[in-house]
This record gives C-alpha cells, structure tokens and sequence, in this order.
C-alpha cells in the first residue's frame, strides 16, 4: 500500500561537530537508524516512517562556510521508500547575504522491509 505523508520540521545545527539534526516536530517512539552514507543517518519510528536525519561533516559535503548553517531559511525534504529507500533534501541558506540552494539526493536498498511511502517534509517557519 503506497501512503503518502506529510510532516513538518524542527532543525538545529551544532557549529563546533559541524552537524545538523532534522526531525519531525510530532512525537514519535523512535525504532532504528540507517546510514544512507557515512555520516548521512535517517532515523525510523515503530511504524517505519522516517522521523530524523542527521548530516554529520555538514559544511565539507556541501563546500560552504560552517556559519552559513546557521542562517537556514527553508529545509524540504522527500522520503520515497518502496525497494530502495530514496532521500531528496532541498535546503536554502544565507551565504553572504545571497540566498543558496543546497541539494542532496541518496539513497539505499531497502534492507529492513519498510513498507511503502512517500514522505514530504517542511520547516515549520
């Protein structure tokens, strides 16, 4: 069964590991984690629908200056699962007073057996 999901966004961005942590602002149980890549970790709940990421070594994997994650002004993000499971993260920040969009998309097989979804995912500005 395909669902498709909405949910909006809490982030908080730690300057001195150069890690951001992006989760869902409703309560979930938290379940496991995967590595979609070396320090690219989405979190799962007990229903299997991703509730977190984490991007550890921020600023190396995008080539921007660690200060301009703290000046994100929208975060997006889409979470496809069926066999594989795919994340697409749109990000614009404030880089020398210029708007900056940042995409990452990764994603993995799908070892675990997540049932299928789509997840859509907003900052709550």
């Amino acid at each position: 069964m395909n669902q498709n999901k909405h949910f909006n966004l809490e982030f908080s961005y730690d300057i001195d590991i150069d890690s951001i942590f992006i989760h869902i602002v409703d309560e979930y149980v938290y379940k496991e984690s995967i590595e979609l890549e070396e320090g690219i970790i989405l979190d799962f709940d007990t229903d299997g629908i991703p509730v977190a990421l984490e991007i550890l070594d921020i600023s190396s994997l995008f080539g921007i200056d660690k200060i301009s994650f703290e000046n994100i002004q929208d975060i997006q993000m889409k979470i496809k699962i069926n066999s594989c499971i795919n994340l697409e993260l749109k990000m614009v920040l404030l880089v020398k007073d210029r708007k900056v969009k940042q995409e990452l998309d990764k994603f993995i097989k799908n070892d675990i057996n997540l049932p299928e979804m789509v997840c859509c995912f907003n900052l709550n500005v």
